[in-house]
Protein backbone atom coordinates (compact mmCIF):
# COMPACT_ATOMS: atom_id res chain seq x y z
CA UNK A 1 0.00 0.00 0.00
CA UNK A 2 0.88 3.49 -0.91
CA UNK A 3 0.92 6.85 1.23
CA UNK A 4 -1.92 8.26 0.93
CA UNK A 5 -2.33 11.97 0.06
CA UNK A 6 -6.02 13.34 1.28
CA UNK A 7 -7.39 16.30 -1.14
CA UNK A 8 -10.18 18.00 0.32
CA UNK A 9 -12.09 19.82 -2.44
CA UNK A 10 -15.44 21.30 -2.42
CA UNK A 11 -17.40 20.80 -6.24
CA UNK A 12 -16.99 24.64 -7.44
CA UNK A 13 -20.37 24.44 -8.88
CA UNK A 14 -22.76 24.95 -6.63
CA UNK A 15 -23.19 25.95 -2.96
CA UNK A 16 -21.31 28.23 -1.34
CA UNK A 17 -17.26 28.58 -2.28
CA UNK A 18 -14.97 30.79 -0.77
CA UNK A 19 -17.11 32.80 1.43
CA UNK A 20 -15.22 35.77 2.04
CA UNK A 21 -13.54 35.89 -1.20
CA UNK A 22 -17.35 35.57 -2.44
CA UNK A 23 -18.13 38.61 -0.18
CA UNK A 24 -15.68 41.11 -1.47
CA UNK A 25 -15.52 39.88 -5.20
CA UNK A 26 -18.76 38.20 -5.45
CA UNK A 27 -19.83 34.45 -5.93
CA UNK A 28 -19.63 33.99 -9.67
CA UNK A 29 -15.63 35.53 -9.91
CA UNK A 30 -15.24 33.88 -5.99
CA UNK A 31 -15.73 30.35 -8.24
CA UNK A 32 -13.91 30.83 -10.89
CA UNK A 33 -10.78 31.75 -8.72
CA UNK A 34 -11.54 28.65 -6.72
CA UNK A 35 -12.18 26.46 -10.00
CA UNK A 36 -8.37 27.47 -11.23
CA UNK A 37 -7.04 27.19 -7.68
CA UNK A 38 -8.06 23.87 -7.25
CA UNK A 39 -6.97 22.27 -10.69
CA UNK A 40 -3.63 23.67 -9.94
CA UNK A 41 -3.38 22.12 -6.56
CA UNK A 42 -4.67 19.02 -7.93
CA UNK A 43 -2.12 18.84 -10.46
CA UNK A 44 0.84 19.81 -8.25
CA UNK A 45 0.11 17.22 -6.05
CA UNK A 46 0.85 14.45 -8.23
CA UNK A 47 3.65 12.32 -7.63
CA UNK A 48 3.54 8.06 -8.33
CA UNK A 49 4.67 7.66 -4.85
CA UNK A 50 1.62 8.18 -3.34
CA UNK A 51 -2.05 7.71 -4.09
CA UNK A 52 -4.12 10.71 -4.28
CA UNK A 53 -7.82 10.22 -2.66
CA UNK A 54 -10.41 13.15 -3.84
CA UNK A 55 -12.35 14.06 -0.79
CA UNK A 56 -15.63 15.94 -2.00
CA UNK A 57 -17.97 18.45 -0.71
CA UNK A 58 -20.98 17.78 -1.05
CA UNK A 59 -21.03 13.98 -1.23
CA UNK A 60 -23.36 13.69 -3.93
CA UNK A 61 -21.13 15.62 -6.05
CA UNK A 62 -18.37 12.94 -5.98
CA UNK A 63 -18.93 12.25 -10.03
CA UNK A 64 -18.96 15.71 -11.25
CA UNK A 65 -15.84 16.06 -9.30
CA UNK A 66 -14.01 12.82 -10.14
CA UNK A 67 -14.73 13.95 -14.01
CA UNK A 68 -13.61 17.96 -13.23
CA UNK A 69 -10.09 16.78 -11.28
CA UNK A 70 -9.17 13.61 -13.15
CA UNK A 71 -6.96 11.10 -12.39
CA UNK A 72 -7.59 10.26 -8.46
CA UNK A 73 -6.94 6.88 -7.24
CA UNK A 74 -10.26 6.93 -4.97
CA UNK A 75 -12.82 9.44 -4.89
CA UNK A 76 -14.91 9.78 -1.84
CA UNK A 77 -17.83 12.04 0.05
CA UNK A 78 -15.98 13.87 2.68
CA UNK A 79 -19.49 12.62 4.88
CA UNK A 80 -20.85 14.17 7.92
CA UNK A 81 -19.01 16.06 10.66
CA UNK A 82 -17.37 19.25 10.72
CA UNK A 83 -13.72 19.82 9.02
CA UNK A 84 -11.86 17.64 12.05
CA UNK A 85 -14.12 14.62 11.99
CA UNK A 86 -14.05 14.48 7.76
CA UNK A 87 -10.26 14.56 8.04
CA UNK A 88 -10.05 12.01 11.00
CA UNK A 89 -12.22 9.73 8.96
CA UNK A 90 -9.88 10.38 6.23
CA UNK A 91 -6.36 8.72 8.19
CA UNK A 92 -8.79 6.26 9.75
CA UNK A 93 -9.58 5.13 6.15
CA UNK A 94 -5.68 4.95 5.33
CA UNK A 95 -4.55 3.29 8.38
CA UNK A 96 -6.82 1.02 8.14
CA UNK A 97 -5.52 0.18 4.71
CA UNK A 98 -1.97 -0.10 6.04
CA UNK A 99 -0.95 3.45 4.30
CA UNK A 100 2.47 3.95 5.98
CA UNK A 101 1.75 7.75 6.16
CA UNK A 102 -0.92 9.88 5.27
CA UNK A 103 -1.20 13.91 4.73
CA UNK A 104 -4.73 15.93 4.16
CA UNK A 105 -4.29 18.86 2.14
CA UNK A 106 -6.53 21.46 0.55
CA UNK A 107 -7.23 23.13 -2.77
CA UNK A 108 -6.67 26.85 -1.98
CA UNK A 109 -3.17 26.75 -0.97
CA UNK A 110 -1.16 27.32 -4.67
CA UNK A 111 2.51 26.98 -3.03
CA UNK A 112 1.72 23.74 -1.79
CA UNK A 113 2.71 21.04 -4.36
CA UNK A 114 4.63 17.47 -4.38
CA UNK A 115 7.71 19.03 -3.10
CA UNK A 116 6.47 20.40 0.15
CA UNK A 117 4.62 16.70 0.67
CA UNK A 118 7.58 15.37 0.00
CA UNK A 119 9.44 17.29 2.31
CA UNK A 120 6.52 16.40 4.99
CA UNK A 121 7.25 12.67 4.66
CA UNK A 122 10.71 12.43 4.83
CA UNK A 123 10.20 14.31 8.00
CA UNK A 124 7.72 11.60 9.16
CA UNK A 125 10.81 9.61 9.37
CA UNK A 126 11.69 10.98 13.22
CA UNK A 127 8.48 12.86 14.15
CA UNK A 128 5.03 11.61 14.39
CA UNK A 129 3.52 15.05 12.87
CA UNK A 130 4.06 16.67 10.16
CA UNK A 131 2.47 20.18 9.09
CA UNK A 132 2.55 23.01 6.86
CA UNK A 133 1.60 25.82 7.93
CA UNK A 134 -0.65 28.96 6.43
CA UNK A 135 0.34 32.38 7.19
CA UNK A 136 -3.02 32.57 8.01
CA UNK A 137 -3.00 30.52 10.95
CA UNK A 138 -4.34 27.35 9.88
CA UNK A 139 -2.40 25.01 8.57
CA UNK A 140 -2.28 23.69 4.39
CA UNK A 141 -1.01 20.05 5.12
CA UNK A 142 -1.23 17.90 8.26
CA UNK A 143 0.68 14.29 7.79
CA UNK A 144 1.11 11.51 10.48
CA UNK A 145 1.72 7.28 9.63
CA UNK A 146 -1.64 7.51 11.99
CA UNK A 147 -4.89 8.90 12.93
CA UNK A 148 -4.81 11.55 15.73
CA UNK A 149 -8.21 12.51 17.02
CA UNK A 150 -6.98 14.27 19.64
CA UNK A 151 -5.35 16.81 16.94
CA UNK A 152 -8.60 17.15 15.35
CA UNK A 153 -12.09 16.90 17.47
CA UNK A 154 -13.58 19.79 18.89
CA UNK A 155 -11.22 22.04 17.51
CA UNK A 156 -12.22 25.39 16.70
CA UNK A 157 -11.74 25.51 13.16
CA UNK A 158 -11.36 28.65 10.73
CA UNK A 159 -9.35 30.65 13.20
CA UNK A 160 -5.66 32.75 13.23
CA UNK A 161 -5.11 29.73 16.13
CA UNK A 162 -5.42 26.10 14.25
CA UNK A 163 -1.82 25.46 13.82
CA UNK A 164 -0.81 26.71 17.56
CA UNK A 165 -3.76 24.72 18.95
CA UNK A 166 -2.65 21.82 16.89
CA UNK A 167 1.08 22.10 18.21
CA UNK A 168 0.00 22.70 21.60
CA UNK A 169 -2.24 19.81 21.77
CA UNK A 170 0.51 17.58 19.89
CA UNK A 171 3.04 18.47 22.65
CA UNK A 172 0.50 17.76 25.36
CA UNK A 173 -0.02 14.38 23.76
CA UNK A 174 3.90 13.58 23.64
CA UNK A 175 4.06 13.85 20.11
CA UNK A 176 7.20 15.01 18.04
CA UNK A 177 6.56 17.20 15.35
CA UNK A 178 7.62 18.99 12.21
CA UNK A 179 6.84 22.60 11.30
CA UNK A 180 8.01 23.31 7.64
CA UNK A 181 7.81 26.58 6.08
CA UNK A 182 4.42 28.36 5.75
CA UNK A 183 2.22 28.61 2.77
CA UNK A 184 -0.35 31.43 2.04
CA UNK A 185 -3.75 30.20 0.77
CA UNK A 186 -6.64 31.76 -0.67
CA UNK A 187 -8.83 33.15 1.32
CA UNK A 188 -9.63 36.95 0.93
CA UNK A 189 -8.51 39.08 -2.63
CA UNK A 190 -5.48 40.54 -0.65
CA UNK A 191 -4.17 36.91 -0.25
CA UNK A 192 -4.42 36.68 -4.42
CA UNK A 193 -1.33 39.20 -4.83
CA UNK A 194 0.38 38.70 -7.81
CA UNK A 195 -1.32 35.19 -8.83
CA UNK A 196 -3.32 35.29 -12.17
CA UNK A 197 -6.17 33.98 -11.74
Amino acid sequence: MKPVVHVFARWWAEGPVKTRLAAELGQARAREIYRRLAEGCWAGYFDPAWQRWLWVEPAAAADQAAAWLGGADRVLGQGDGDLGARMLAAFELAHREAAPWSAVVGTDAPELDARRIREAAAALAAAELAIVPALDGGYALLAARRPHPELLLDMEWSTEEVTSQTLARAAAAGLRRAVLSSVRDIDRAADLGDLKI
